[in-house]
This record gives C-alpha cells, sequence and structure tokens, in this order.
C-alpha cells in the first residue's frame, strides 16, 4: 500500500471519528470522549483494550476564533485506565482530540458544552412555593437558600435562611398575601438566584348557584372539591322559615344540594373543613311562581302543551284538566248563570207567577166566578163551534213548533257540547272563550223557549169568543 492511499485512508477515519466522537487507526488505535457537557473524559483503546502512557493532545478548532477559550488545551498522557479527564469548558467551544501510540494515531472533534453550573427552580408559587437546586442537573443537598420580600414593606412568613435537603429542595409556607421575593441559593463558592411572584392561594371557599330553583352549595380548597365538608344553612331572620335549613355534609364532588324555596328568604351559608371555615349570605327566591302569576293564561296553556307534547297518548285529556283547573275565568261553584241550575228555579217561579205572560187570570176556567159569563150561548151557531174547532187545531199546532223548537235547541246545545270537547283537544287556549260564547247561546235558547211558550199560552187564550160574541142571532 502505498504511502498516499494510507495517507487518505487515515484521512478517511479521522473525518469518520469526528462526526461520532470516536476515532479509530488503521492499526485498531481508538480515541473517544464522554460527558461533552461536563468534565470530559478521552479514553484510548487498542483492539478494545486501554491504552497506558499513550499521547492525548487537545486544540481548540473554532476556525472564526482561533483564540476561543478553553482551559483544557494541552498534552496529556493517558493512565492505567487509558483515560484522560478534561476540565469542563466555561463556554460552548469544539475541540480536536488525537491520540498516538507507537506508531498509531487516531483522532476526533468533539463540540464542549459549558455547564449549567449552579441553578434553582421554585415550583407551585400559588401555594407552597418549593425551591429546587441543582448543579450540572444533580440535586445540591445541603446548599444555603435565602428567601427575601423584594419590597421592604411587604411581609413574608417565608422570608429567611434555609438548607436544602437530600432531594436539593426547601418547601417555603404559603403567602397570606400575593408577594414577590428574592430566592438566592449558594454552593461551592457559586451562587444563582431567581425573583418569584408567590401568589396567596384560594383557600377554603364556598359557594352558592341556583338561587332560584333548587340550590347547590359547592365547597373548594385551592380550587379543588372538597369531600366531607360540613356545611351548615341557618336563615338570616330568626322569624323566617326555610325547609332547607340544618347542617349537611358535601359529597365526593364538593357539593350539597338544597330544596327550593317555598318564599323568598335570605340564608347564611357556612363551610368548615381542616381546621378553615367560611361563609357566604344568599337570597334565595321563588322568581319562577312569581312570574308565572303574572304571565296571561293563554301562555301558561302554550308552556304546558310544549311541556307535555313529547309524552306518549293523546295530551288532549291533560290539557283539558289543566285548562279547567287554572283558568283564571272559572265561575266559583255556587255562582249561577244562564241556563243554571238557578235560573231553572227562577224559570219555574216565574212560570207559575199569576202575573207572567199567557197566564189566565184566577177567575178563569170552569171553576172560575164568572163561568156563567163565558163562552156562547147555548144557541150559538153549530158553523162557529167548527171555527172554535179549528182555531184549537192550530193553537196545539203552534204549541208542536215551539215543543219541536225546544228540541232543536237540546240537540244544538248537544252538538255544542261535542264540539267544545274536540275543540279542548285542538285548541285549549280558546276554552274560556268557548265557555263564554257557549253560555251566551244557552241563554238565548232559553229566551227563545221562553217565547214560544208565551206565544202557544196566547193563541189558547185566544181560541175562544170574546165574552160579547153572540151566536148568528146574538144581539
Amino acid at each position: 500500500m502505498s504511502e498516499r492511499t494510507r495517507a487518505i485512508l487515515l484521512a478517511a477515519v479521522v473525518a469518520l471519528g469526528a462526526a461520532t466522537g470516536v476515532a479509530a487507526a488503521d492499526g485498531g488505535l481508538e480515541v473517544a470522549v464522554d460527558d461533552a457537557d461536563g468534565e470530559p473524559t478521552v479514553t484510548v483503546t487498542e483492539n478494545d483494550t486501554a491504552v497506558e502512557n499513550a499521547t492525548v493532545v487537545v486544540s481548540v478548532v473554532d476556525d472564526d476564533d482561533e483564540n476561543a477559550p478553553y482551559a483544557g488545551t494541552g498534552e496529556y498522557e493517558t493512565d492505567a485506565n487509558g483515560t484522560v479527564d478534561l476540565p469542563a469548558a466555561e463556554e460552548d467551544v469544539t475541540v480536536a482530540v488525537t491520540a498516538a501510540a507507537g506508531d498509531d494515531t487516531a483522532s476526533t472533534t468533539v463540540d464542549l458544552e459549558a455547564p449549567d453550573g449552579l441553578e434553582l427552580d421554585v415550583e407551585n408559587a400559588e401555594s407552597e412555593p418549593v425551591v429546587t437546586v441543582t448543579n450540572n442537573d444533580d440535586p445540591v443537598e445541603n446548599a444555603s437558600v435565602n428567601v427575601t420580600a423584594v419590597d421592604e414593606n411587604a411581609s413574608y412568613a417565608g422570608a429567611g435562611e434555609y438548607e436544602t435537603d437530600a432531594n436539593g429542595t426547601v418547601t417555603l409556607p404559603a403567602a397570606e398575601e400575593d408577594v414577590t421575593v428574592n430566592v438566592t441559593a449558594e454552593y461551592d463558592n457559586e451562587s444563582a438566584s431567581e425573583t418569584v411572584d408567590i401568589e396567596a392561594p384560594d383557600g377554603l371557599e364556598v359557594a352558592v348557584d341556583d338561587t332560584d330553583g333548587e340550590p347547590v352549595v359547592t365547597v373548594t380548597d385551592n380550587g379543588t372539591a372538597v369531600e366531607n365538608a360540613s356545611v351548615t344553612v341557618t336563615t338570616v331572620d330568626e322569624n323566617a322559615t326555610y325547609a332547607g335549613a340544618g347542617e349537611y355534609e358535601t359529597d365526593e364532588d364538593g357539593t350539597v344540594g338544597l330544596p327550593a324555596a317555598e318564599e323568598n328568604v335570605t340564608v347564611e351559608v357556612t363551610a368548615a373543613y381542616g381546621g378553615e371555615s367560611v361563609s357566604t349570605t344568599v337570597d334565595l327566591t321563588v322568581g319562577d311562581e312569581d312570574e308565572a302569576e303574572g304571565q296571561p293564561f293563554g301562555q301558561l296553556v302554550r308552556e304546558f302543551i310544549e311541556d307535555i307534547e313529547d309524552r306518549e297518548g293523546g295530551i288532549g285529556g291533560a290539557v283539558s284538566d289543566f285548562v279547567t283547573e287554572n283558568n283564571p275565568g272559572n265561575a266559583p261553584d255556587h255562582a249561577g248563570g244562564p241556563g243554571g241550575p238557578d235560573d231553572a228555579d227562577d224559570g219555574d217561579d216565574a212560570g207559575n207567577e199569576t202575573d207572567a205572560p199567557g197566564n189566565a187570570p184566577d177567575h178563569a176556567g170552569p171553576d172560575g166566578e164568572d163561568d156563567d159569563e163565558r163562552g156562547p150561548p147555548s144557541d150559538a151557531d153549530p158553523d162557529r163551534e167548527e171555527d172554535d174547532d179549528a182555531e184549537e187545531t192550530e193553537g196545539d199546532a203552534e204549541d208542536d213548533d215551539a215543543d219541536e223548537e225546544g228540541e232543536d235547541a237540546d240537540e244544538d246545545e248537544e252538538d255544542e257540547e261535542s264540539a267544545e270537547d274536540e275543540e279542548d283537544e285542538e285548541s285549549a287556549e280558546d276554552e274560556a272563550e268557548d265557555d263564554a260564547d257557549e253560555e251566551e247561546t244557552e241563554a238565548d235558547e232559553d229566551a227563545d223557549e221562553d217565547e214560544a211558550d208565551e206565544e202557544a199560552d196566547d193563541d189558547d187564550g185566544e181560541g175562544g169568543p170574546p165574552d160579547h160574541a153572540g151566536g148568528p142571532g146574538g144581539n
């Protein structure tokens, strides 16, 4: 193999090693760099065996800045383990590491990163803050931690000196009010600081929702639902009553359901848990019922129909019952009206009144005092008697017509009642108006019947001849 070929192969091996941090020579010599972001360690091996007393040369290869600082540049010799420890970089830098043993050499290029050094972090600042101190990402035990309020006039119970535990942490007390603090950690002549806004936790809270329906009490601690918290409900006015007054315990959701108020009432709700307590005063109202009282009856009916329209089966019966029970125009049971029981009684009485139209005077009839003066004389014309019979027949026909009119009226009334039942299902909102129309119709029918009866009575009274009438040979 020529020297030129050997040189080309060696250059390729070095280039490959630079990409992986490991370089190998044609004789099996290799060099590797570990922990490039801390304190680097160079290891030289040949055929996987550590090489003692190998020469290691470290140099900066930053083309842009040949004077880039790195305290680890120079020449070293491997120990019995074939290793060389280099110092940590103070800032990020790229270096070339070349190892030589006998006639063999190996090289690699490595990017060294400056270690993070001493760091601190503050978590859970909205409750009990936790300070964590690390050095090169490793927790630092026994590091000194100092906490001070940035505002000299502000107060914080956690201000003071602390020392980290085995996990490199310090737990601070929760702030009673929002405060900004400066936290400083010191360890092995290094220090790190951070300014943090610590928020006072919400603590125990109680809230009451749906105060115009069935109220729900919710208890939280730092925004988290509290189970088994004690809840006490009392009326603010000692003379007021509320069915939900008493003691309760929250469920797993931190809630307690209360019954709806039967009348407007102000209550105090107190929650207690873990030695803390909190109270709130709320007004419970019965707004839904008050609103219903002010609504038009038709709107109430529509809302009722909307509430039950998805039920199985028909809704006509339910709507009819609702209208009957809630119609503000319904008359009390004792009220009378056209065609009512009271009117029927009055009609009977009126029909028996002596002064009522169509009634004969007391002296009329066979038993009257003027029996001798009534009717035609004994010698009256027979043709006259036939005329009388015709008039009586005509009067009877008129009576029959009146009776038929009454029967027709009854049939009309029955038809109207049937129509009313159908209208209940089709439009319950118009029932109140329908009732008024029916009462007026019944009153008109009763008036027609009375008028028919009066005409029939008048015809009966005029069927005979007048008192002065005589026969063909009369006066």
